[in-house]
């Protein structure tokens, strides 16, 4: 990089807000809000079948409504969602079970919004094709959930980039099964049959509930002791990173393989956690299996595989996790650093973020360095060292979401930036410093063939000469003036004249130009005349032989 000795580095007229940007955000790790709820929100509404249960086709129309949580005085504008579903077999619970609640509640503090969501229960748990029918049902909830806080997202401040699922037990299966699942992998059971239609066609999987046309992608799923029918439902294109926890003792709903509730072979087969997280890595995705040796764990409701209890020494662990799989998958990747080369003491080097997010920020540790410059979102900074020398600097990242990335440090490696001048001696100029390379310019013109430390100029103008390091570091020198004989003398400039031969002696001198213009030599050798200002400065130089006319 070129440093110019007429010239101040670079003017400090850039924006610098970004550099004293905050970077130590602990949202979405800590309670930094109050949470406040709004509940019985309805997201849709469609046939269920009856408390106490009849048949397929003796149905009641049901609101399913959901609470929805936000973190009070936020002024972010969108948030991410986590969305969570209760457990209970499809038999029994509501979306203001404690553990779901809780959850949703402390995550709201975090800065998420978050919703508890109901679904349709009830089965006749002797028939497999009535329960497969539950399952599906509640998936249908599941999507309308999403579809309504995506339709709303705007209301409810949400980025619907960053929607979470997930759930407990039921919850789970109505998760999972709401993202993997599409029209095409319909279970038979959801189709109509029986004498007179007994068991109607449940329609397509995300056009129940409500009309709303969106997608069921989402971010990522939390899985805490669900399961799938059938690992073929999930498909390379429908992947997305998943946090799974499971009892390997699980008696309820099998960590593996098998029947729900044990040996109640009456009720479908379904795939568990295991099963699930090995179909997903093997497709290449990133699914985490936290297990313990322990039973049907609802989500720290220890129930010892029946439905009673209370929080247990499983709640802290598994909350913890899930608060680092939301933060990992939504805070900006570990930032990417390029730095322009060469870099020289006392010029700026230029540093980028090469995967800056959209609207993100930086922030900036540099050792013995000064930041001159700095973009909009300091995404590149400039820097100073004054000195060579192995300097660190770090930086760190903080996308829309005030989420904060992994930080990054490289070592900058400073060479020492040349320094030279422009000398003149003999006829010639040259370089005061010895340097590998130089290159000449002639009114900022690069003079070709002119790499040498020497130059005998050829015509009048400003001179300069830049030195260039073996690590690519250089300096242009202040420009030198040589300026033409008659127009110094005709500006009466000329102060005094030397005169050498062409081996480098002196010759002759005088005081002024009138006296040099009386001389008359009487050998015909080759000169060289210099003409200098009045305070020593060289004005000029001339070449020619002593007999002709000067």
């Amino acid at each position: 990089m070129k440093k110019y000795a007429s010239f101040s580095i670079i003017i400090l007229a850039f924006s610098w807000q970004a550099i004293a940007q905050n970077c130590s955000s602990e949202r979405y790790l800590s309670n930094i809000f109050q949470s406040s709820v709004s509940q019985d929100v309805v997201f849709g509404n469609a046939p269920a079948v009856t408390t106490v249960y009849v048949a397929e086709n003796v149905t009641v129309n049901q609101s399913m409504t959901m609470d929805i949580f936000f973190p009070v005085g936020d002024a972010l504008p969108k948030r991410p969602l986590v969305m969570l579903a209760y457990g209970g077999g499809f038999l029994v619970g509501s979306k203001e079970d404690e553990d779901v609640w809780a959850s949703c509640d402390s995550l709201a503090k975090k800065g998420y919004v978050t919703a508890s969501i109901n679904y349709r229960m009830n089965m006749n748990i002797a028939d497999p094709s009535s329960a497969i029918r539950a399952i599906y049902r509640a998936a249908q909830d599941y999507s309308a959930a999403i579809r309504y806080l995506k339709e709303f997202s705007d209301s409810y401040g949400i980025d619907t980039n960053y929607v979470f699922v997930g759930g407990v037990s039921a919850g789970g299966f109505s998760a999972m099964h709401a993202v993997f699942m599409d029209d095409n992998e319909r279970p038979s059971a959801t189709f109509q049959s029986g004498i007179l239609g007994s068991s109607p066609d449940l329609g397509c999987i995300h056009c129940a509930g409500n009309s709303y046309q969106h997608t069921t992608n989402v971010r990522g799923i939390i899985n805490l002791w669900g399961a799938v029918l059938d690992t073929t439902y999930i498909q390379q294109n429908e992947i997305v990173p998943m946090t799974l926890f499971h009892g390997t003792d699980d008696l309820i709903v099998p960590y593996d393989y098998g029947f729900p509730f044990t040996a109640l072979f009456l009720m479908p087969e379904v795939f568990g956690s295991f099963n699930v997280s090995a179909r997903v890595n093997h497709l290449g995705g990133n699914a985490e299996l936290n297990t313990y040796a322990t039973g049907h764990n609802i989500w720290g409701v220890n129930v010892a595989n029946q439905l009673v209890g209370g929080p247990t020494e499983y709640w802290n662990p598994i909350t913890d996790s899930i608060i680092s799989f939301l933060y990992e998958n939504i805070r900006p990747a570990q930032p990417l650093l390029a730095v322009d080369a060469p870099m020289c003491s006392s010029d700026t080097v230029f540093i980028n973020i090469t995967n800056m997010p959209a609207n993100g920020r930086a922030c900036w540790s540099v050792e013995l360095g000064d930041v001159v410059w700095a973009n909009s979102d300091s995404s590149t900074i400039g820097v100073i060292w004054q000195n060579a020398g192995n300097y660190q600097v770090a930086v760190l990242v903080s996308n829309h979401l005030d989420a904060v990335s992994i930080p990054t440090t490289i070592q900058v490696q400073v060479s020492e930036t040349p320094y030279v001048e422009v000398e003149a001696a003999g006829g010639v100029l040259q370089a005061s410093a010895m340097y590998p390379q130089y290159q000449w310019y002639l009114n900022g013109v690069a003079v070709p063939g002119e790499d040498q430390s020497t130059i005998e100029p050829s015509a009048f103008g400003l001179y300069t000469v830049e030195a260039i390091t073996a690590d690519g570091c250089s300096f242009i020198s202040e420009p030198y003036l040589m300026v033409g004989i008659e127009e110094a003398a005709t500006m009466g400039s000329i102060a005094s004249v030397r005169i050498f031969d062409a081996l480098g002696r002196e010759v002759a001198a005088f005081n002024s130009y009138a006296t040099f213009l009386n001389w008359k030599p009487n050998t015909p050798q080759l000169m060289f005349v210099q003409f200098f200002a009045a305070d020593g400065a060289m004005i000029g130089t001339k070449k020619q032989l002593a007999t002709d006319p000067f």
